[in-house]
């Protein structure tokens, strides 16, 4: 039991769904007797508790300080390796606002419940339990082009499969696993786990808003929109690039 519980390099997915599979099933407990506000500040809480949960049990297992784990440490690097996503996040901005047309249907507390909390605490447990967890113990492998593919596609696979709960979607799949991919390859390339936790917050804040936009039909917005699936491949394959890619100092040093 120990060596599936302890071992640096693999263990991390052990822990993942020990943590993953619990929190699916509460969550999907609780839809059946919940909704409205109440439900969104049972998720959040939720995701509070398993996120500590993680914390705590990461931190044994890596031997890490919480704050060790949430750190903003090298923030250009992590800004860099997020280029791809930063461009999509460009791409998704442009295309809200040329389509913008007014707020409706949006309470206090549907904002501060829905919106915000749930949001924050959203990013705040998805970037430790299928960023740093799943993806900590690469640093304890040979860490070459080929460990980094299989852990941050296994990230991705993971990240898009809960995205898919309770029914299958291919496009909701491959879109939500390509978000995923982008923050993985930040973590791994910079070690900052506080830049994907701001991104996935800030993107999903602005997702949950624009379900009460009420959009201005227009040519640019329509065009826009049309390209959705290119921002996807575009940002994918620039993250990739950066995660493959080695620069010659780095690799003169593992020699």
């Amino acid at each position: 039991m120990k060596k599936i519980l302890c071992n640096k390099r693999y263990s991390g997915f052990v822990w993942h769904l020990i943590f993953a599979l619990p929190f699916v099933g509460l969550s999907l407990l609780f839809l059946q007797f919940t909704q409205g506000v109440t439900w969104f500040l049972i998720s959040s809480v939720l995701r509070i508790v398993f996120g500590v949960g993680i914390l705590i049990a990461a931190g044994r297992l890596f031997e890490l300080a919480p704050t060790d784990i949430i750190s903003n440490k090298n923030l250009r690097s992590a800004l860099i390796a997020g280029a791809g996503f930063l461009l999509f996040f460009l791409y998704f901005i442009v295309q809200v606002v040329s389509g913008f047309g007014q707020l409706t249907g949006l309470t206090i507390g549907i904002f501060l419940t829905k919106v915000l909390l749930q949001q924050l605490t959203t990013g705040f447990y998805e970037e430790l339990n299928y960023r740093f967890l799943l993806l900590e113990g690469l640093k304890y492998t040979a860490n070459t082009t080929r460990y980094k593919l299989i852990y941050v596609f296994a990230s991705t696979v993971l990240f898009g499969l809960v995205h898919c709960i309770p029914s299958w979607d291919t496009y909701t799949f491959l879109t939500t696993g390509a978000i995923g991919f982008a923050f993985a390859v930040i973590y791994v390339k910079s070690g900052n786990i506080v830049l994907p936790m701001v991104l996935h917050f800030v993107y999903d804040f602005l997702i949950k808003m624009a379900a009460f936009v009420q959009w201005r039909p227009n040519p640019v917005y329509y065009g826009i929109c049309d390209c959705s699936d290119i921002a996807y491949v575009v940002m994918f394959m620039i993250s990739l690039v950066f995660l493959i890619y080695t620069p010659r100092r780095a690799k003169n040093k593992t020699k």
